[in-house]
């Protein structure tokens, strides 16, 4: 029989029946804002350096685009859920337009993202694909991963966790063209 004691502390969900400890929040993506962050998480979001001193910043959803080598990155702060993509989807549609885009996303900056975002990098690959260009994915975040992997874009997309890997593969790509040109007019 389990210890009374031990569950001296349980209190009702609002609304609802099922006892909740106060102690235990959710810790996935939908968590109420003041529940705790997960250990790997907190690790993650210790080592970046806070957009602004303002928390309401970090929530606004907005994209930021610059050029690196010869890939439009754009960067996506803040929260990509159904309010969100509006703000942030032109500047991907404006990125993954034109013959032969290079895009990069980057996730990294994201607070939270949903089904809604998934939507949207789903919209930037098919839209890359179809014009013959690359879209690649800077991720390290587990929630936002598994996220990925649910929506079965894990494997097509295939993140990488910064920005200096995608840079890495291009120029490896780049420098094996040129030797195979090379080779072949030999």
């Amino acid at each position: 029989m389990p210890d009374p004691a031990r569950f001296r502390d349980l209190t009702k969900v609002r609304g609802g029946s099922v006892p909740f400890r106060g102690d235990i929040a959710m810790t996935q993506q939908g968590a109420p804002r003041d529940a705790p962050v997960p250990p790997d998480r907190g690790a993650q979001n210790a080592a970046r350096e806070p957009a602004s001193e303002d928390p309401a910043d970090d929530v606004v959803a907005r994209a930021r685009t610059h050029r690196v080598g010869g890939y439009t990155v754009v960067e996506l702060h803040g929260e990509i859920d159904i309010a969100g993509v509006g703000s942030v989807g032109p500047a991907l549609d404006a990125a993954t337009a034109g013959d032969r885009p290079a895009v990069i996303v980057d996730l990294r900056p994201t607070a939270f993202f949903d089904c809604s975002g998934l939507g949207l990098l789903c919209r930037a690959h098919r839209r890359v694909r179809e014009r013959g260009g690359r879209l690649r994915l800077v991720c390290d975040d587990a929630l936002i991963l598994r996220t990925l992997r649910a929506g079965r874009m894990l494997d097509v997309l295939g993140p990488v966790a910064t920005l200096d890997e995608v840079l890495s593969e291009a120029l490896g790509e780049v420098l094996g063209d040129e030797e195979g040109q090379v080779s072949g007019g030999a």
